[in-house]
């Protein structure tokens, strides 16, 4: 397994649990740019899960640079969650695995560029 891999595999399994505190912690009602219902959110995570799972199971051209840019994405998803939490000055659905992306994504920088 590559470091790619490997890494890609860690931010999907933060993303698995990132999106059971959003969806427990009813992110849907408080996402800023439009309002959502459960089933849509749910819906959205269901299917944004299995396409990125698939990524890493189907051989498919520019496989490495989808999973390099689910990496990346994952970490301006937690980006922006502490950002979202310091405008709001308290909890947001999603702010406690947040800064998981962003530590995988240090490590993970860390460990390709030495």
């Amino acid at each position: 397994m590559t470091t790619l891999e490997y890494f890609f595999l860690i931010m999907l399994g933060i993303q698995l649990v990132h999106s059971i505190e959003e969806l427990s912690n009813k992110f849907y009602k408080e996402f800023p740019l439009f309002p959502m219902t459960f089933k849509f959110f749910l819906s959205f995570e269901v299917i944004f899960l299995i396409l990125w799972t698939l990524v890493y199971f189907i051989e498919i051209p520019f496989k490495e640079n989808l999973m390099a840019f689910f990496i990346l994405l994952m970490f301006i998803n937690g980006i922006w969650h502490i950002t979202w939490y310091g405008i709001k000055k308290k909890y947001v659905p999603g702010i406690i695995t947040a800064p998981l992306f962003i530590i995988a994504f240090i490590i993970f920088y860390f460990q390709k560029i030495f």
